[in-house]
Parts: structure tokens; C-alpha cells; sequence
């Protein structure tokens, strides 16, 4: 099959999620080339000429969305492919428009809902412009994926049939992660690592912060893997000292993959306190390093983590759940243990790019035959 991929393969910034780099488009267009398909990807880092100065983020290509449907409908013209793979709601518009001139079938993949996002961060989280463009462009492609099952119903709700939604959760190099030689100490505090996009209230960092002084001889370390985006840092940092448990916390403002494994390989347990993060990948690393989670049990986490399994989940806004679940993890060495295990395996099995591929192998077939039906002329 020849396959076009239209977003970003890689992290433009810490805080675009729109274009796919956060997702691994990379890595699954590899899955899907080593899987016999052929694979190109359109890009405004790589290959689509536009000409907008600080070019940051996805968002920023609204104003070329014209000039990138033009230059897209120029090349499939000479060089036709069969399915075409949209990548957040920038790419998306500029996708549907040249394929619906070719015309071409589509897959809409969305990396995290607009309207799930204000519901559970607040309005700032996305724009209403946002909200009904996903609204249109999932009515209008051939097909539609989603980072996780409450994204599925979240679109079902909003009117888009089910037979077009596929669940295409993130992916991950289980065995580029060294586990053999690494752990954490044998004696000494236990060790949490905190991890979510930035240290926003709806991330839930600073609830894991307020907990510490009831979970004994802990360190902690909060890691927001977008950067101290919005200067909440200094606050948390004040409240420990408050507290009197600073020399217990650590704040780590952005990291890289690297960085995450080293941190995920010696903690005893890893969190994810996030009140809405639709995407796995952060906790798939985790999982593939052999830690044992503790997680709010909505979107992605709810995918990936099987309770008492892998790990522990939390009924979303239940504080005292959250804390009770710390709390049972850390006084049981040999569930920890086991958890980490069943979660690498789980990691290895399920979310390999190998599986991800095939899973969009499946979208990108559903995609071919609903618009070979629907533009089929009447006998």
C-alpha cells in the first residue's frame, strides 16, 4: 500500500501535540515500511515549502493551509497514493482539501480531543475554533482514530458513527530499553517519579506533592516533560519548603527519552496524576523500563494499565484513592515487583510499533473500502 503521512515526525516544540511528533509518527511510519507498505511523509520541517517566520508549532501553519493543500494536491497528482494519513487539525484541513480534489480516502487521526480537553482543563486548554474543526474533519474523512477509548466515545458523542473510529495508541521500543544491572537501591527512602505535561493544577503534580508527608520515608520527583510552561514551579517549590519537605523533592522542568528511562529504571513507583492525558506513550515508557504505576484511571492510563496487574488505577478525582493506592503500593515490595514485570511484558506484547502498525493497517483498509463505497457510481 502506498501510504501518505501528512504531520510533523518529529517534536517541533514541547508543547505542539498537534502535528504528531509527540505521538512517534516516525517510528510507525518505520513499522509500517519494515511491514512491506510504501511510506511518505509530508511535513512543513521536511518536505512542504511554506514560508512563515518562528515556525514553533503545528498551530502556526493556519495561515498556509491553502498553500499546503495546493502543494499536496500538486504532488499526489503526479504520484498518486492510496490512503492518505492526517496527522492533528492543521495538517488535517490542508490534507482534506487536496484529497477530496484527487479524490483520496482519508484516516483523520486526532492526538488529543479539543472538547475533552477543555472539559477537564478548563476553556484556556483549547480554542472553539479548535473544537468544530475536529468536529468537521471527522465527519469528513474516510476514517478516524483516536488515542484512546474515552476520545472514541467522546467522538461517538459528538456524532461521528463508530464503524469509522479506530483506537491507534502510541507505541513503544520495548527492547531498546536496558533493564538488566539497573533498579534502585536495596536500602534507603523509596522513590516516586511524578510525571506529566507541566506542573498545571490539571496535571495533578501538585496533588501528588501535598501527599508526601503521609507516605513515610519517600523522595519524590515531579517531572513535567513540557517545561515549567506556565511558572508553576516556583509555587510547588514554595509549598514543599512550606511543608518542610523540600530536601525530600526534586523538580525536574522538561526531559528526554534518555532522561525518563534513567528516572523510570530506579523509582519504585511511577504516577501519573494527570486529570485528562489521552495518550499512553509517557507511561508505555515507564512500563517498558519494568516500573510499577499508579495512575488516574481515564484515557490513555485506563488503555494501558490493567488494575492490580501493571498497576494501580484511581477513580478520576478521588484524591483519597489516589493516595490510598501510594500507600498500598509502597508497603508491598513483591506486588511492586510483579507489577513491573507483568508491565514490561504488557509493553512488549500489546504497544510495540510492530502491533501499532498493524492496528493502522486495518484503519487505513476500513478507509480504502468506505470511500470506494461511497464514491462508486450508481449501475
Amino acid at each position: 500500500m502506498k501510504i501518505a503521512v501528512v504531520g510533523d515526525p518529529a517534536h517541533r516544540s514541547s508543547t505542539d501535540r498537534d502535528g504528531g511528533g509527540h505521538y512517534g509518527l516516525a517510528e510507525l511510519s518505520g513499522a509500517l515500511v519494515r511491514r512491506g507498505h510504501e511510506v511518505r511523509v509530508h511535513s512543513a520541517a521536511e518536505s512542504i515549502p511554506v514560508d512563515i517566520p518562528d515556525l514553533r508549532n503545528s498551530t502556526d501553519l493556519m495561515p498556509a493551509i491553502g498553500e499546503i493543500a495546493r502543494h499536496l494536491e500538486n504532488v499526489w497528482g503526479r504520484d498518486r497514493p492510496d490512503v492518505v494519513h492526517c496527522h492533528g487539525w492543521v495538517y488535517g484541513m490542508a490534507a482534506q482539501l487536496a484529497a477530496k480534489r484527487s479524490p483520496l480516502p482519508t484516516v483523520q487521526t486526532f492526538h488529543e480531543l479539543s472538547t475533552t480537553a477543555r472539559r477537564h482543563r478548563g476553556t484556556g486548554a483549547a480554542s472553539e475554533t479548535a473544537v468544530k474543526l475536529e468536529a468537521l474533519l471527522a465527519r469528513n474523512a474516510s476514517a478516524v482514530t483516536v488515542a484512546c477509548h474515552d476520545d472514541m466515545h467522546e467522538l461517538i458523542r459528538l456524532g461521528c458513527a463508530r464503524t469509522k473510529i479506530t483506537v491507534l495508541a502510541p507505541g513503544v521500543e520495548v527492547d531498546d530499553v536496558i533493564v538488566e544491572g539497573t533498579g534502585r537501591p536495596v536500602d534507603g527512602p523509596w522513590s516516586i517519579v511524578a510525571v506529566a505535561r507541566d506542573f498545571s493544577t490539571g496535571h495533578g503534580l501538585g496533588d501528588v506533592l501535598r501527599m508526601l508527608p503521609s507516605l513515610g520515608d519517600t523522595r519524590l520527583v515531579l517531572v513535567a516533560t513540557d517545561g515549567d510552561t506556565g511558572g508553576q514551579a516556583a509555587g510547588l517549590r514554595a509549598m514543599a519548603d512550606q511543608r518542610r519537605i523540600g530536601e525530600r523533592v526534586e523538580l525536574i522542568c522538561g526531559a528526554d527519552h534518555a532522561g525518563l528511562a534513567a528516572l523510570f529504571r530506579t523509582a519504585d513507583l511511577v504516577v501519573s496524576p494527570s486529570r485528562y492525558e489521552p495518550s499512553a506513550a509517557t507511561l508505555l515508557h515507564a512500563m517498558a523500563c519494568g516500573a510499577p504505576i499508579v495512575a488516574v484511571a481515564h484515557g490513555g492510563a485506563n488503555d494501558a494499565v490493567i488494575d492490580d496487574v501493571t498497576g494501580i488505577l484511581a477513580p478520576p478525582g478521588d484524591l483519597p484513592a489516589l493516595n490510598r493506592a501510594l500507600r498500598s503500593a509502597l508497603s508491598q515490595t513483591v506486588l511492586r515487583q510483579g507489577m513491573g514485570l507483568a508491565g514490561r511484558s504488557r509493553a512488549r506484547s500489546r504497544y510495540n510499533w510492530g502491533v501499532v502498525a498493524s492496528d493502522a493497517e486495518a484503519a487505513y483498509t476500513a478507509a480504502v473500502s468506505r470511500h470506494a463505497a461511497t464514491t462508486a457510481l450508481p449501475i
